[in-house]
Parts: C-alpha cells; sequence; structure tokens
C-alpha cells in the first residue's frame, strides 16, 4: 500500500476507521471477499491512459503504474449508454430491450427519459430479472445508479419515484452520515457557497456567449445539488459502509459525464472533475485496504464521449424538419432493390402521413418512430410507406449511419449502399468509427423493439467529434471507437481475470463467481 498512498493517508484511513467503527456497529455479513465497484460515468478510455501516463490524476496513475491494479481495454456491447450497461452489469441481462438513456417506449406510448424517476421505476419493473441474480441482492448497496437491482438501499433514479419510500427509508440511508463526514460542517458549507457561486458565474458566462439558456438552468441545479452535495454524500456512504462490512457496493460518479454534455468532453470544467475525483478515490482505497477484510475496488467506465456538432447549429433546422418536411428525395434503385431483398411492395399499404411521428434526439444518435404502433416498422414497410423520409435521412452529409430492421435481422445504410453485420468490414466508414461496434448494434436492433424505426447515426466531422443531434456539446451511445471502447482497472491479485472482456453481462457472470457465488474455478469462470 506504501506505493499508492502515502503515509499521511494512511494515518488518516486508520484513524478514520477506528472512530467511525467505534460508533456504528458492524453488519453481521460473513463474506470474506468484499467488492466496491467504482462506475466513472463517461469517461472516455484515452483520458485515463493520458491521465495514468502524466500523473494528472496522481493516485490512480499510482494504482496502474505501481502494478498493484491491471487496467484493459472492454466492450460492454452496444448501444454505449448507462441504462444498457448498468442492466447488464448488475442484473446479467444480455438483451434488456433499452436503446438510449431517451427514447420513446411503444408500450407506455410516451416519450421516456431514465432521469425521470418514475421512467426508470417503470423501466425497472419489466427488465425481466427473476430474486437473486442482482450483484448486489442480499445486502448490497447502490448510489446513483439507475435501477436499484435489488441493493438493500434506496438512492437509485428508479426509487427516488415514490416519496413515501424515500421518507420511510430516510433514517436508514442517513445512518452515519455525520459521523463519517470528512469535514467539519462549517468549512463545508464555505466550500459548497464558493462552489455555487463560480457555477453561477461559469453558467452565466456560457449562456450568453453561446446565447442559448435551454438547459442552463437544470445544469445549474445539477452542479450544486448533484455533482457537490450528491457526490459528497455517496462518497461518505461508500466509506461508512465499507466500515461496517456491506457485501457489496456500486458507486458511479457522474460528474465528468454531466460536465461532458454540457461543457465538452476535453473541456476544462470536463478534465477539472476528474482531477478533483482522484483524491475522492484515493481515499476509499486506503479505507478500503484498512478494514478488515479488506474490498476489493473494481474501477470502469462504461462508455466515452465524442465532441458534439449540434445539426442544429450547423444547418439552422432540428433534425425532425429535416426528415419529416421538405421536398422528397427518391431511394436510389440499389438502396431500394436491397432493403426489399427480394420481395415486392407489401399489400394494400396504406399511403397516408405519418401517425404522429416522434423523432428523439438521444445525443449523437435518434430514434426516429414514424407511427406509434406497439411494433416496429420493417424495411419493406417503410421503402412502401416513407420513402421520402427515408431518401432525406440517407441523402443528408450529416447523418453517416441509417440503420434499420430487414426481415428478422437489421442492416445498416452507408454511403448510399446496403451492409449486413458482417458486411460492415468492407463499408466505407470514417476512421473515426468502430465496425466492430457498428456490427454488434446491427446484431442487437433485433432484440431492441422499442428503438425507433429508423436510428441515426451522426456523421463524422473532426478527429473524436460527429455531429450530434440532441443540444449538447459532448454526447455518447454512437458507435465511434471513442464511445465504444471502456476501461476497467482491478486488483492483480483478484482470483479472476477481467481483461478481454467483450459484453457487459461477461463482467456480471465473473463477479458473481467470487462474490457470490464462490464456487466456480478460475479456470471456468475464465473460459465463460
Amino acid at each position: 500500500m506504501n506505493e499508492v498512498i502515502n503515509p499521511q493517508l494512511q494515518t488518516w484511513a486508520r484513524e478514520y476507521v477506528r472512530r467511525v467503527g467505534s460508533k456504528l456497529g458492524p453488519l453481521s455479513d460473513s463474506r470474506q471477499r468484499k467488492l466496491l465497484i467504482v462506475h466513472l460515468d463517461g469517461v472516455p478510455k484515452a483520458h485515463l491512459e493520458d491521465a495514468v501516463r502524466t500523473g494528472q490524476m496522481p493516485f490512480f496513475s499510482r494504482l496502474v503504474t505501481s502494478g498493484a491494479y491491471a487496467m484493459d481495454d472492454a466492450f460492454w456491447g452496444s448501444p454505449a449508454s448507462t441504462p444498457f450497461f448498468q442492466a447488464g452489469l448488475l442484473y446479467g441481462i444480455r438483451h434488456p430491450n433499452l436503446p438510449a438513456y431517451s427514447w420513446f417506449d411503444r408500450e407506455l406510448g410516451r416519450k421516456v427519459q431514465m432521469n425521470t424517476p418514475v421512467d426508470a421505476l417503470a423501466i425497472e419493473s419489466r427488465l425481466g430479472r427473476s430474486s437473486g441474480t442482482s450483484l448486489l441482492s442480499e445486502g448490497g448497496h447502490a448510489y446513483f445508479a439507475l435501477f436499484r437491482a435489488e441493493a438493500r438501499n434506496r438512492l437509485c433514479m428508479s426509487t427516488v419515484a415514490s416519496y413515501k419510500t424515500m421518507l420511510r427509508s430516510f433514517k436508514y440511508e442517513f445512518e452515519g452520515v455525520l459521523t463519517g463526514r470528512t469535514q467539519k460542517p462549517l468549512p463545508y458549507l464555505r466550500s459548497l457557497g464558493k462552489d455555487a457561486w463560480n457555477s453561477f458565474r461559469e453558467v452565466y458566462r456560457w449562456a450568453r456567449m453561446q446565447r442559448d439558456w435551454r438547459h442552463e438552468q437544470s445544469y445549474l441545479v445539477s452542479r450544486v445539488f448533484l455533482q457537490r452535495l450528491g457526490w459528497s454524500f455517496a462518497h461518505t456512504k461508500a466509506m461508512v459502509d465499507m466500515i461496517r462490512g456491506v457485501p457489496a457496493i456500486y458507486l458511479v460518479y457522474g460528474n465528468y459525464d454531466e460536465v461532458a454534455h454540457r461543457r465538452g468532453p476535453r473541456s476544462e470544467q470536463a478534465l477539472t472533475e476528474l482531477r478533483r475525483v482522484d483524491s475522492y478515490l484515493a481515499e476509499l482505497y486506503a479505507v478500503s485496504r484498512t478494514v478488515e477484510p479488506g474490498y476489493d475496488i473494481v474501477f470502469l467506465t462504461d462508455h466515452g464521449h465524442v465532441d458534439s456538432d449540434a445539426i442544429e447549429r450547423r444547418t439552422g433546422k432540428r433534425l425532425e424538419k429535416l426528415l419529416l418536411e421538405g421536398a422528397p428525395l427518391p431511394l436510389s434503385e440499389d438502396v431500394r432493390r436491397a432493403l426489399l431483398d427480394g420481395r415486392p411492395l407489401p399489400a394494400q399499404v396504406s399511403l397516408s402521413a405519418p401517425e404522429e411521428p416522434v423523432v428523439v434526439e438521444s445525443g449523437n444518435f435518434s430514434h426516429v418512430y414514424l407511427t406509434r404502433r406497439r411494433e416496429p416498422l420493417e424495411a419493406a414497410q417503410l421503402v412502401a410507406r416513407f420513402p421520402e423520409v427515408l431518401g432525406r435521412a440517407i441523402r443528408h452529409p450529416d447523418l453517416g449511419i441509417v440503420a434499420v430492421r430487414r426481415r428478422d435481422k437489421a442492416v445498416a445504410i452507408i454511403g448510399g449502399q446496403v451492409y449486413q453485420a458482417h458486411e460492415i468490414d468492407s463499408a466505407p466508414l470514417s476512421s473515426e468509427f468502430s465496425r466492430r461496434a457498428v456490427a454488434d448494434y446491427l446484431r442487437e436492433l433485433p432484440h431492441m423493439p422499442t428503438a425507433g424505426d429508423l436510428v441515426l447515426f451522426g456523421q463524422a466531422v473532426s478527429k473524436g467529434g460527429t455531429v450530434g443531434f440532441a443540444w449538447e456539446f459532448g454526447s455518447h451511445g454512437g458507435l465511434t471507437r471513442t464511445e465504444t471502447n471502456s476501461v476497467i482497472c482491478w486488483p492483480r491479485e483478484l482470483p479472476v481475470d477481467l481483461s478481454a472482456m467483450s459484453h457487459c453481462t461477461q463482467l456480471h457472470d465473473r463477479l458473481s463467481s467470487v462474490y457470490r457465488e464462490g464456487r466456480r474455478s478460475l479456470v471456468e469462470v475464465a473460459a465463460s
């Protein structure tokens, strides 16, 4: 431990564990190996690699360069968004039917957004998981996750939907917070006030420069209450949990992700969040090595962020107007023939206008629902009923990939040609895109009936950047290498290998084998 944290921090951790432990009794869990997962939401792989190389995150850099931890690339599957990842990690669900962070839900008949508690609760209730399969079942805790996933506590998005539930759990959630605080109240309030004032000034300056205030009020609230108060609370609770012996803890650090959306992934504000979190990670690690039995900490990212150039800024129009209005653009005969795939046009097709179409701007990709039917439209139906929408999407220079269902599979229209998953290597894609991720997405789309009839991906416009559809400056969920290449970092002493991950459900299985089942051998786990 001396190679990773300095003697002062070790002394602090011993005193902290002694002080908190003397006031809070331990839990009665007998598991010998205990787990803390620290989820660095949205942090690009390149940022963490730079932090290790340059020492911009001193603790994290020492953790890797000392040899105490291994760090490897990971591919979690498509789409590259938090709901999909958490369903796979926490529940082990391979096809959760979660197409984005925001979409039009065919069953509910309305748009849903995963930062809306009632929506998160509705989606979690139908994930189809069985009791006892969650990584957090049997006493685990979660902080800032979207789904409760059988955690004993209730600090996730889906549980905030019920005020009665939150009030009933208030005492449990706040147990140990005052005892475990690392700052005295007055200095903390001064620091919070200073942060709030600086955030207000920055928001005002930014909105005036952009001449757009549409997201700035909610962003200011997020900066003060979620990123400062919320993270401080979750960080303290995680340390208290380790002292008490909670068997598994899932801690989501979402500050970088929030800032990257609103200011860009390479902005100084976003990079400051990485430097800020490094000292918190050091405290978590110091406590994990002081308590008995100790905790294994696994650090990971779920996706990356790319610079986003909003299509509204480029064209003066929202995506919906570009797709649904204007002169029709004919489909080429090659595209028409490939989408029909040897079939005639469907008989008795209505040629009426779309029935209340919905265009959901999900960052740098978009779900387009041309009807509100419960079943998505297939390629032949699109050619028959909405050829002008298809034509506009395929021919617009800011749209790099158009994905649609064809029969029981999916295809991508790229550069005016149609490609199946196994043909993506020959598609004329920009080098920014991950061909592996594009092919994976085409294989996943048939398992996502709630995804749009068309799924559109913004064209690559610069190194590490794409056209975006939402009004934001950093996006994810698309199919670039930056968004889909993730990172996992784990203790070398762990009795399971966490390298070469190709899907988030593999991580669920391997961690479950050590921290829940404890029966399978390392060879069996590595082969899964």
